[in-house]
């Protein structure tokens, strides 16, 4: 009797069978193993990444806690720095506003103070005419008033107001009634406006 030629063959496991044989176990032991070490108070994770980050390819992948620490002091400094930045941009910003301001406030110092010096000179001025006012004042009320009727009579009116402005009441009266009534009546009128 021949022998069956498939009995004779004994079946040799497929290497898929192998791989599942060996890899659940492992697999299962080694969840046992990082269970127990972490009810003992072992940080599996740091440890396993710090062996990780020793081996040469997988290092790159891996980061270790102080990596990440380090990592998130780099993200916090570089927001810091861009809030500074920001910061500095407003400040600046403001600096030329205020720079600005400043400018138009110094323009404004230089035309008041040309405005004063103007008025200083305008004053001076008016001070002097007052004088000469006074000392013509002084003239006419010496005179006569039939004799300082014409001559006030003559002047222009910006030099004739503010003379007769100088003379006494009594005095300006009595050259009044030596004036044309309505010459009189006129330098009145721009006494009182004035």
């Amino acid at each position: 009797m021949a022998a069956n030629p498939k009995k004779n063959k004994e079946k040799k496991p497929s290497i898929f069978q192998w791989f599942i044989v060996i890899l659940v176990p492992l697999i299962f032991a080694l969840l046992i193993t990082v269970i127990i070490l972490y009810f003992m108070g072992v940080d599996v994770g740091k440890h396993t990444k710090e062996t990780l980050n020793k081996v040469p390819f997988i290092s790159e992948q891996v980061t270790t806690d102080q990596e990440e620490l380090h990592t998130n002091q780099l993200a916090e400094k570089d927001q810091q720095i861009d809030d500074i930045q920001e910061e500095m941009d407003a400040l600046q910003y403001e600096v030329q506003s205020k720079d600005g301001t400043i400018s138009e406030l110094e323009e404004e110092i230089s035309t008041l103070s040309s405005q004063i010096v103007e008025l200083e000179a305008e004053q001076e001025s008016d001070t002097t005419n007052l004088d000469s006012f006074e000392e013509l004042a002084t003239s006419f009320t010496a005179m006569k008033p039939k004799l300082a009727a014409p001559i006030i009579e003559s002047m222009e009116d910006d030099i004739a107001v503010p003379l007769l402005r100088q003379l006494e009441s009594e005095v300006r009266g009595e050259i009044f009634g030596e004036m044309e009534p309505e010459i009189a009546a006129g330098y009145s009128d721009l006494l009182v406006d004035e």
